[in-house]
């Protein structure tokens, strides 16, 4: 199983398009991290510059400094795994299956002393593995680029925050690695696999999030529609319960989207989301456990379907 582990993450820096994905993901990591560390030193300088001037002018009273949240020099980086990240996690799921298959080698692998379930867990593992990696290096890369370039005080909180934003980046490529593998596990045409996965990435990334954020009623003006009709929370409330099962089913498409589960966890601990400012890294993903959930719990039910597919099915060696 450690072998086949070993063997994918090989394979996977032969596969030309996952290296096109990846080389074009960490160029716009790269790209939107030292931007947006120039951008939080320019507000660090400033503000310096202006208690500078107030000192030499005698004042004693100086201005707080203000929140210039060097965490915000990730905030891109939820689009580009969105994007990118979601489509380099289902070109690796696919590949692991359907590679052996056409090459006939899932036959010969599984003719040696290693049971089907392992020979998937291998596939897994070394899939897994190497999105931790890239994970991992862009926590790296993104964690310098704000120390050295930025300048801004960061806080272990802040620290802590930003690399269980990348975990949770990293359960959200997780998802789609297993959903690409589970489809290419369950149709035998690889092609026809690859296309099915992406319509359904398509859907529940960008169709579903649009459908909710559409038919959300408080969104269909500037600032809130019921802010701007100068209506209070429980006023509001009162509207929504008579409109019950329109949110319900708004809701519900909403739910359906890991992309607007990684959003909402991921932007609440980057604060991005305005009301997560004062609390730990682990109280935000506490509050935001739904959202964890939601991207962990389809990983493990598709792992274990794919496993159930291929113990089964005997017709899984064609295609």
């Amino acid at each position: 199983m450690l072998i086949l582990a070993k063997k994918e993450m090989i394979d996977a820096f032969r596969n030309k398009l996952f290296i096109t994905l990846l080389s074009m993901l960490f160029l716009l990591i790269i790209v939107s991290v030292v931007l947006g560390s120039f951008q939080i030193k320019i507000n660090v300088e400033s503000y310096n510059q202006s208690v500078s001037i107030l000192k030499s002018l005698g004042k004693t009273e100086l201005p707080p400094p203000p929140s210039f949240n060097p965490l915000s020099a990730s905030k891109n980086f939820a689009n580009y795994i969105g994007l990118l990240g979601a489509l380099m996690a289902i070109v690796l799921g696919n590949a692991s299956i359907v590679k052996e298959r056409r090459g006939g080698t899932m036959r010969l692998i599984l003719s040696r002393q290693i049971y089907r379930d392992g020979f998937l867990n291998g596939k897994v593992i070394g899939n897994l593995i190497l999105l931790m990696l890239i994970s991992l290096f862009s926590f790296v890369i993104t964690l310098l680029a704000v120390i050295v370039i930025s300048h801004a005080p960061i806080t272990v909180d802040d620290i802590a925050r930003q690399g269980l934003f990348f975990v949770i980046s990293f359960l959200y490529m997780a998802f789609f690695l297993l959903l690409g593998l589970f489809m290419a596990i369950l149709v035998r045409d690889g092609n026809k696999a690859l296309l099915i996965t992406v319509m359904i990435w398509l859907i529940i990334s960008f169709i579903f999030p649009q459908i909710g954020d559409t038919m959300d009623m408080d969104n269909q003006l500037p600032g809130g529609f019921f802010a701007s009709m100068g209506m209070n929370k429980a006023d509001s409330q009162k509207v929504l319960d008579r409109f019950k099962f329109y949110e319900s089913l708004r809701d519900g498409i909403e739910e359906c989207s890991p992309t607007k589960h990684y959003e909402r966890a991921g932007f609440a601990l980057l604060n991005v989301k305005t009301g997560f400012d004062k609390n730990t890294a682990l109280e935000v993903v506490a509050i935001k456990w739904f959202d964890v959930a939601a991207l962990l719990a389809p990983c493990i039910i598709l792992w274990l379907c794919a496993a159930m597919i291929l113990l089964r099915r005997e017709d899984i060696f064609e295609e």
